[in-house]
Order: C-alpha cells, then sequence, then structure tokens
C-alpha cells in the first residue's frame, strides 16, 4: 500500500497537484513515452495494485461475478465488493472508459483472449465434473 505523507496539503493545492498530474497523462500521445512514464513514477507494486484494480472493474462490468473474480485476480472478496459498489452508485468515470476502449474491435478481441487465459488459470473445483469439463475445455481452446 503506497504511503501518504502524514502533513495534509491545503485542499487548493491537492486539487492543483491533482489537475497537473492529469494534464501530463493526458498530453503523452506515445504508448512506449507514457509506458515509460508509469514505470519511473509508479513501484511494481503500484503498477500491479492499479492494473488488478482496473481488470477487477473491467470484469465486473462484463458480466463475471464477483466470487469469479476474486479467484482469478487473487483479490479479497471485500475489495471487489468495494468496487461493485462504487459501478452501481456511480462509477461513470469507469463506465465511460469501459465504452470507449471496448467500441474499438480491438478491445473486444483483448477481452475474449483475456477471458479465455482467465478461464484456462481458475482451476477446477475439486470433485465437480462440471467444472473439470469447463477447465478441460479452456485449455484446450488456448
Amino acid at each position: 500500500m503506497p504511503k501518504v505523507s502524514q502533513n495534509p496539503l491545503p485542499p487548493a493545492v491537492q486539487k492543483e497537484i491533482s489537475d497537473a498530474f492529469v494534464r501530463t497523462l493526458v498530453r503523452i500521445d506515445s504508448d512506449a513515452l507514457l509506458q515509460k512514464f508509469l514505470g519511473d513514477l509508479l513501484t511494481p507494486g503500484e503498477k500491479l495494485m492499479l492494473s488488478k484494480r482496473l481488470m477487477a472493474v473491467i470484469l465486473l462490468q462484463n458480466g463475471y461475478s464477483c466470487g469469479s473474480v476474486c479467484r482469478m485476480l487473487k483479490m479479497s472478496k471485500a475489495t471487489i465488493y468495494l468496487y461493485q459498489r462504487d459501478l452501481l452508485r456511480s462509477g461513470d468515470g469507469y463506465k465511460q472508459i469501459f465504452e470507449l476502449f471496448f467500441k474499438e474491435s480491438k478491445g473486444k478481441r483483448w477481452l475474449e483472449t483475456l477471458s479465455r487465459v482467465l478461464d484456462a488459470l481458475t482451476l477446477p473445483v475439486k470433485g465437480s465434473p462440471r467444472s473439470m469439463r469447463r477447465w478441460r475445455s479452456a485449455l484446450h481452446k488456448l
């Protein structure tokens, strides 16, 4: 978990810093430059945390159950329930990005590929023939 300074900033300064960060991200027009920038800015743990958060929201919006998302991404149910609650209450930013990304056929193909990989990674439930068939089918599709 990232550490935040114990010395709070005035709200006006917080807003200005946040706005400057967003303006910086918006101006980056190269994927390679964005990768370098985020690599320098974020620790590996922070990148993983943000990536898992985004993936959890995408999977929830795509109809996956909370339990499935927990198992696939190795996250706690409490965390996934918080994201689901945020999506249900507002989540307008998540929803707009989801629509923007998945309007492109590239986004849809990416999600289909991800779904196949996650199905293969989700091990079958012990003693469940149905779960074993699902898993074998998922492995075969890879």
